[in-house]
């Protein structure tokens, strides 16, 4: 039997409400010789997967945890990337290897400058439609008003290898990192075991509550500001962290309830009806600053914006309506 399976096989197999066998005359064997049972795929998931990559040859499959959310993740043959979704069937990520001149110039010259003169071994094309809102014990799946594009690049270096992330308009989303330095980030993470906090910033503002609920959410974070706020009555406190290349902004109720989500964001992946509906109210506007908030469930992008040598503050939602 060949190593691999078309994924319609796959999904008969699923429909059945049996585990997808491991193939291969050794593959799916314990060292004792008895069946290794495989991770069966949820129906919905299946279903995504055949609706969004048709006659795709699974090469491999993995299933993680993120925030409570199964997430599959489905890698293919033949250069058709991979494809990612959530237990209910949401798509999250679907990966297409893309050549590199098909790639946007600012992309182009980021990956190259962020190279350094190693190799470009391959480049995925990255169209993310949905994420997940760290809340809480188990997070929620936000499916985007619009996809957002990153292009991740395979660097090689001698034997060294890494990646590079970056967004349609140039700017870096996450490294360069090469293979050894995230081992070693890792390994550093999990001697610690505790929250990092740069220098001057007192931790012992925030309750026991919001800081368990920020590490268990965000372990490789680390918390560049701390403060409390009152509101009506009501004390908040807010969390400024950087965790790898993204800044992220909180607001926690006392109990660690998340309130507020602010992350920063590359104006290039701001959805085309945010952009078009900018460019009607403020036409010739420079984008200074944007951020995705999330809050009481809603999705909308808080932007600093300079028109006419003049800044100002704008608040939008994905289907390009200013709020303010």
């Amino acid at each position: 039997m060949k190593r691999t399976l078309i994924i319609v096989l796959v999904l008969t197999v699923v429909a059945l409400g049996l585990a997808v066998a491991a193939p291969g005359p050794t593959a799916g064997r314990s060292r004792q010789g008895t069946a290794k049972e495989t991770p069966k795929v949820p129906p919905a998931v299946a279903k995504a997967v055949k609706a969004n990559c048709p006659g795709a040859v699974v090469d491999k499959m993995d299933v993680e945890k993120e925030a409570g959310i199964a997430l599959y993740d489905f890698e293919f043959k033949a250069g058709r990337g991979e494809i990612e979704v959530a237990e209910d069937g949401t798509v999250m990520d679907i990966a297409t290897i893309v050549a590199f001149k098909d790639i946007p110039k600012p992309a182009a010259d980021a990956i190259l400058k962020a190279a350094a003169g190693a190799k470009i071994q391959k480049v995925e094309k990255s169209e993310i439609r949905a994420e997940i809102n760290k809340a809480g014990e188990r997070g929620t799946i936000v499916k985007l008003a619009a996809p957002k594009y990153v292009y991740e690049a395979e660097l090689v270096q001698g034997e060294k290898q890494g990646e590079v992330q970056v967004a349609p308009d140039g700017t870096i989303v996450e490294g360069p990192k090469w293979g050894e330095e995230e081992e070693e980030e890792e390994e550093e993470t999990e001697e610690a075991g505790e929250l990092k906090a740069a220098a001057g910033v007192d931790l012992k503002i925030l309750p026991p509550a919001v800081l368990g609920a920020f590490q268990k959410a965000y372990p490789k974070a680390e918390i560049k500001g701390a403060s409390k706020e009152t509101e009506k009555g009501v004390t908040y406190y807010e969390i400024e962290s950087v965790d790898g290349k993204m800044n992220r902004d909180l607001l926690y109720a006392a109990d660690g309830k998340v309130v507020e989500v602010e992350e920063a964001v590359a104006p290039g992946a701001l959805p085309a009806a945010v952009l078009k509906a900018l460019e009607k109210a403020y036409p010739g506007y420079q984008i200074l600053k944007a951020e995705d908030l999330l809050k009481d469930g809603q999705k909308l992008f808080e932007l600093q914006i300079q028109v006419n040598g003049k800044k100002t503050g704008v608040t939008i939602d994905p289907s390009g309506k200013i709020i303010q």
